[in-house]
């Protein structure tokens, strides 16, 4: 049992409560922020000096997992007045995003993964879990490294690989070349300790998953 006597606690009481499954009406009490009691009719002064906020009314759940987000900006395919910019940590947890992973998208000529890499450390310490692929819609992958399998394995917050295929904006790559990367990244995960994933962006070309198979 951690030793509590120098937390600080806060009471969520009253809210609807999903943990995913419904719960009904609960309360939520926080030690330092962790969750360590849910149930119903926590008193509010259960340990002194404890914060109390009344959710009557409202919802409350675990924070969404957002797989695919460009955290440094995406577009620019119409010309460089189209491109985005980059997501701010309040974008994300307005919207209940707590946990993220970015990736680049077409453009890896003015976006490189050494520049998605420092947004994803930036967001980790302001307070949300951020994690990103290597690579971008083009094969060879741009990587940090030199290599997928390196990233993949040394670098901490890169936990995969990311293209495109039967995309036009792709590099058209063959299944020589998406087996390869997709096993470099499965030898940086196994040697990293990570998923060592890898996703493939599907473009509208009839080929559909046909270069995957």
């Amino acid at each position: 049992m951690p030793d509590l006597s120098a937390a600080e606690f806060t009471l969520l009481q009253g809210a609807h409560l999903f943990a995913p499954e419904d719960r009904g009406i609960c309360d939520v009490l926080l030690a330092n922020g962790k969750i360590i009691a849910v149930g119903a009719d926590i008193p509010g002064d259960i340990v002194p000096d404890c914060a109390v906020i009344n959710l009557s009314g409202r919802m409350l759940c675990p924070g969404f997992i957002d797989q695919h987000v460009h955290l440094i900006g995406g577009g620019g395919e119409a010309g460089p007045t189209t491109r985005t910019p980059e997501v701010s940590l309040s974008r994300l947890t307005e919207a209940g995003i707590t946990t993220v992973v970015g990736l680049l998208g077409t453009d890896s000529v003015s976006r490189h993964p050494a520049s998605l890499l420092a947004k994803t450390r930036a967001l980790n310490e302001e307070g949300i879990t951020a994690w990103m692929l290597t690579g971008a819609y083009h094969v060879p992958s741009p990587t940090i490294t030199g290599s997928v399998e390196k990233d993949v394995a040394l670098i901490d917050r890169v936990i995969g690989v990311k293209c495109a295929v039967s995309d036009h904006r792709s590099a058209a790559p063959g299944g020589n070349q998406l087996a390869s990367m997709a096993a470099e990244s499965r030898v940086g995960g196994l040697l990293g300790g990570k998923p060592g994933v890898s996703v493939f962006h599907m473009g509208s070309s009839k080929k559909g998953l046909q270069p995957l198979y």
